[in-house]
């Protein structure tokens, strides 16, 4: 019988490369980024001189009140739904891309921000919230209502 060296990390090593695999699979491979990374809604933000904006891509959200925005002084998190037509069932569907369910990102922010005095307006699936930048302080977190 000889002896071998244990490797502490030896498991992980093979539950990653059976996750490696298992994602590869052909199946599986219609979600964006690794990991299904993209999930959520596709995000930009970006600063100006007063102000931080960031936009949320909301494909299939009808409604303001199925999403939830909510800011600290230095991260935006959003959360929602997208509901699939009520007169499609799964069992039905010969090919489906695109995700349905509950969805939520947090992101930092590239500024300090005055989450008291934001805006949030939705229109034709797209959520863009306006962020007023601020001095340093202590910050809190706000629930930021849709227009």
């Amino acid at each position: 019988m000889s002896i071998m060296r244990w490797d502490p990390f030896g498991e992980l090593h093979a539950l990653r490369h059976h996750m490696n695999r298992f994602l590869a699979a052909p199946w599986f491979r219609g979600f964006p980024g690794p990991a299904m990374e993209g999930v959520g809604p596709r995000m930009d933000i970006y600063q100006t001189d007063q102000e931080v904006v960031a936009t949320a891509e909301l494909p299939g959200v009808v409604s303001k009140d199925d999403v939830e925005v909510t800011l600290t002084d230095n991260t935006l998190s959003i959360k929602g739904e997208f509901k699939r037509n009520e007169e499609q069932r799964e069992e039905n569907f010969f090919h489906s891309e695109r995700y349905f369910g509950t969805f939520s990102r947090t992101l930092p922010l590239p500024a300090e921000v005055k989450p008291d005095q934001a805006r949030a307006t939705f229109k034709n699936g797209v959520l863009e919230i306006r962020m007023p930048k601020k001095e340093q302080g202590k910050g809190n977190i706000y629930r930021v209502d849709i227009h």
